[in-house]
């Protein structure tokens, strides 16, 4: 399941022109990302990279790189790489890695697995580089993160009686 956060940089990239997945806006980068000149190919294949994440979680996949998508996209990689980085304004593993991210949010906010089944089952080779791509997207450590959103579930629970 796509989260919600995930889901709303998606939706502003498609609706009001974000070139990256952090939120900038289009107007910074004009020139190397003129999405406007996308082809429809492009635009088929942008479409596709997106079902593939959404809808098949590739980036689960601890072993999914350009090659393996490009064959599943039926694609080559060059043409592949330059689609994710006209339309999400990042490389393919930073996509990537943004979606385990956000997926590991979501586990940390509602289940008790241990940091190494985490880092599993969000596609991550192992638990040091799950932790520094935790580290480099949201600025905290996993464990960190957890106790901050389990804190405030819990003060939203006691506000709401």
């Amino acid at each position: 399941m796509i989260t919600p956060s995930v889901m709303t940089k998606i939706n502003a990239i498609e609706k009001f022109g974000f070139a990256t997945i952090t939120g900038e806006p289009k107007e910074a980068y004009n020139e190397e990302i003129p999405k406007l000149s996308a082809t429809p190919k492009m635009k088929l294949l942008y479409e596709n990279i997106l079902f593939v994440l959404e809808n098949k979680r590739v980036y689960l996949d601890k072993d999914i790189n350009l090659t393996k998508l490009s064959q599943m996209l039926f694609t080559n990689t060059t043409y592949l790489s330059k689609v994710v980085n006209k339309f999400f304004g990042c490389n393919l593993k930073t996509l990537l890695n943004s979606y385990r991210v956000e997926y590991a949010k979501q586990l940390l906010r509602n289940e008790n697995c241990s940091m190494n089944e985490l880092a599993a089952r969000c596609g991550f080779l192992s638990r040091s580089t799950f932790y520094a791509t935790f580290m480099k997207f949201e600025h905290m450590t996993p464990t960190d993160y957890r106790v901050n959103a389990r804190t405030q579930a819990l003060r939203a629970s006691v506000n709401e009686e």
